[in-house]
């Protein structure tokens, strides 16, 4: 016999056998319900660059439900791959170091959290500018 719980399929071993709640698995992950909310859409408050050009700090909208928040940095405005770098801090303010003084670079931020030991990541905000 079998009962079906979402999509999970629990069965018994023997014709006429019960299935206890025991045995059941009632978790919202079981039911089929494995929908995660995404952290709120953040944005950089203030971007800054250090008088000597090769430091930037950083100040985040702070999110309610962020464990963390990933801040991308580029010399390309459409952070292709080879020109980006990405730091992640728990911090609303991060201070980006080792620049070059002779480069434009574009800031963008997103918040995350974690659930079930996995970062769920939310939108990227607007980029900013930083020029040199």
């Amino acid at each position: 016999y079998t009962l079906y719980v979402g999509s999970k399929a629990y069965t018994s071993g023997t014709p006429g056998g019960s299935i206890s709640s025991d045995d059941v698995d009632t978790s919202s992950a079981a039911s089929g319900d494995t929908s995660v909310t995404k952290p709120a859409k953040t944005k950089i408050t203030k971007l800054t660059r250090s008088n000597n050009k090769k430091k930037i700090t950083v100040k985040i909208k702070k999110v309610s439900d962020a464990d963390g928040y990933q801040i991308q940095y580029s010399t390309s405005k459409s952070f292709t791959k080879k020109t980006t770098k990405t730091v992640t801090t728990t911090s609303t303010k991060k201070t980006i170091k080792s620049l070059n003084k002779n480069k434009t670079y574009y800031v963008r931020v997103r918040a995350y959290k974690v659930v079930n030991g996995k970062k769920v990541y939310g939108k990227w905000s607007t980029k900013k500018v930083s020029k040199k």
